[in-house]
């Protein structure tokens, strides 16, 4: 019997219209859809006009849920997975479920859409030839100054990711670990009409959200300090 194929397809990470036409292709094609969260997922089919039965693939469920899938595309069904934003599996669920699904021997492939890591530095206005994506920071306050301490002297613009809520934490724990002045950016509800992308030295960027507090997506980017960048050359 043909095995089915997974697809790993990029959806969008504000803007509900940034979704390839491959990508609405392949999710109309597919017998059904594993998905992050149940209600977001619907949102976004609504929009496309796209119904499909869904399996929620997230923290909670995804071990559960591996061996039905797994055996499902064993039996010659296709499946898509998708995250609630941006690509599967970037600082997102389905790393557990894709390698079962590869040590089983069926093929996956990937539908390439946006992501909020290169959307942020695109627009940051920092040489992105080579830089450090650190993704989500620990949650617990002493351990997170640690990691930011271990960051300090990176010579590369340094990328970092976290909860809507702890966006002045996150600013103040940086300022306190790499000091006041290296030029940084922080990327809020890119792709939609609330996206702002502000820049400034790390002070700047804390006491501006201290005084204009949002709960909102946002990546960070902090660039290499001048004398860093120096002594890479």
């Amino acid at each position: 019997m043909k095995k089915g194929m997974m697809y790993v397809v990029g959806t969008p990470i504000g803007h509900p219209d940034d979704i390839s036409l491959r990508a609405i292709e392949v999710l109309r094609s597919v017998d059904y859809i594993a998905c992050e969260e149940r209600k977001t997922a619907l949102r976004l089919l609504a929009r496309h006009e796209i119904e499909k039965d869904l399996v929620e693939v997230n923290e909670h469920t995804e071990k559960d849920a591996t061996d039905q899938i797994v055996l499902d595309l064993a039996m010659g069904r296709d499946v898509a997975l998708i995250s609630d934003c941006g690509m599967p599996v970037f600082a997102d669920p389905g790393t557990h479920l894709l390698g079962e699904v590869m040590d089983t021997g069926i093929r996956v492939t990937a539908v390439p859409g946006p992501t909020s890591l290169t959307t942020a530095l695109a627009v940051s206005g920092f040489d992105a030839h080579r830089f450090y994506f650190y993704g989500f920071l620990s949650p617990k306050r002493p351990e997170r100054k640690e990691e930011l301490r271990a960051l300090r002297d990176f010579s590369d613009p340094v990328v970092f990711l976290d909860a809507p809520y702890r966006l002045v934490q996150v600013l103040e724990d940086l300022t306190s670990a790499f000091g006041s002045g290296p030029p940084a950016a922080v990327a809020i509800d890119l792709t939609l009409k609330s996206e702002e992308v502000r820049r400034g030295t790390l002070q700047q960027l804390r006491d501006h959200f201290r005084a204009h507090k949002r709960k909102c997506e946002f990546v960070i980017i902090v660039d290499g300090a001048p004398q860093r960048r120096r002594h890479r050359r």
